[in-house]
């Protein structure tokens, strides 16, 4: 089984990968949602809806789509039409990937769709806000594997910059999941939640 790398909100433990992100409190653990049918035009989805910080499609079906949202990412970034290639999942059947949840994210709806932007099937993810005292959301970490040449502010990639927050801000740490899980030096940097603006800003 194949996942996707995460970038975005994750529950805080090491992982390998390019990036991560993780809430400075505990999160939930992701969910998955089986995509199956026996043909694009025939697509079904369960469940059609699902609360996680992340969120893994397994594929059941060997028919051919990509994933479409604005509160989903991958290592490449946000699932959206604007950039290719599009998140996706593996071809085969059994085959998964896990994909972000964007904090703040209430339903919001994640569309499977064909080459021309047809939607296939639909569902909908939730991100599960952890407030601290007086309902302001937990401060993020979001971490990704420092390259050998350039500045983490540099070096930055997509889909980063939740809810208003800027680009910029990174710091250098080391983390034992960069590296393939051998560790190494990776860029970082905490977003906390202004509840006057309601945004999330670089600490």
């Amino acid at each position: 089984m194949k996942t996707r790398r995460p970038l975005a909100v994750i529950a805080a433990t090491a992982l390998t990968g390019l990036g991560l992100t993780a809430l400075a409190t505990p999160a939930s653990a992701n969910t998955t949602v089986t995509i199956s049918g026996p043909d694009a035009s025939n697509l079904t989805v369960s469940p059609s809806s699902t609360t996680g910080t992340s969120v893994t499609l397994v594929r059941a079906t060997d028919a051919s789509f990509a994933v479409a949202s604005q509160s989903l990412s991958d290592t490449d970034g946000a699932c959206t039409v604007s950039r290719a290639p599009l998140c996706t999942v593996p071809g085969n059947f059994g085959d998964a990937a896990t994909f972000d949840i964007a904090p703040g994210s209430g339903g919001a709806l994640v569309r499977l769709i064909d080459i021309n932007n047809n939607t296939l099937a639909t569902f909908t993810v939730t991100y599960p806000d952890a407030p601290a005292a007086g309902g302001t959301p937990a401060p993020v970490i979001q971490q990704f594997e420092k390259s050998a040449t350039g500045t983490c502010n540099e070096a930055q990639p997509e889909g980063l910059n939740w809810g208003g927050a800027s680009s910029g801000g990174w710091g250098e740490s080391w983390a034992q999941w960069a590296n393939e899980g051998q560790g190494g030096p990776v860029c970082t940097r905490t977003l906390e939640y202004n509840n006057s603006t309601a945004t999330w800003q670089v600490r």
